[in-house]
């Protein structure tokens, strides 16, 4: 997987793309925005952040250092209804390495980020030298509606 290959991805899910830079890394930036009547008549603004990180390896705290530079990008840029009235703000943050650690690899199977007000942090990391991929392994409860979408978004953009 490279950062190429992501963006030919999202280009072809007719995702809107732009660069940017997170935790001083060049990061390719996705934007897509959904209303479905299943989520309660909400509309979901997703940020996507791609970044590979090369040889360094992938820790807990990388991956917490670059959500909340993300989900700070997110709000900043977002610019649809106020958070919280009927809309909600998704961040997807696709982290690449030829090394991730174990506890950075729990860290997004068990989606650990932090809860925040209408709005889901959501962290990959992908092993690039073995090609495995690790997201979140169950839905959580808050949010719920909302995290079919994301592992959908993740699979057909990362796996």
């Amino acid at each position: 997987m490279t950062i190429q290959e992501i963006k030919k991805r999202l280009m072809s899910q007719a995702i809107f793309l732009s660069e940017g830079e997170i935790s001083q890394k060049l990061t390719v930036i996705g934007y897509d925005k959904q209303f479905r009547w299943s989520w309660f008549a909400t509309q979901l603004n997703t940020f996507v952040f791609a970044t590979d990180f090369g040889d360094g390896t992938i820790t807990e705290q990388t991956i917490e250092t670059f959500l909340a530079e993300a989900f700070d990008y997110a709000k900043k840029h977002y610019t649809g209804w106020p958070r919280g009235f009927q809309s909600a703000l998704g961040v997807i943050a696709i982290l690449m390495s030829k090394s991730v650690d174990d506890n950075a690899a729990r860290y997004c199977r068990e989606l650990k980020a932090a809860k925040k007000w209408a709005g889901f942090s959501v962290p990959v990391a992908v092993n690039t030298r073995s090609n495995q991929t690790f997201s979140f392994d169950r839905n959580p409860l808050w949010g719920r509606i909302y995290y079919p979408y994301f592992k959908k978004m993740i699979e057909e953009i990362v796996v």
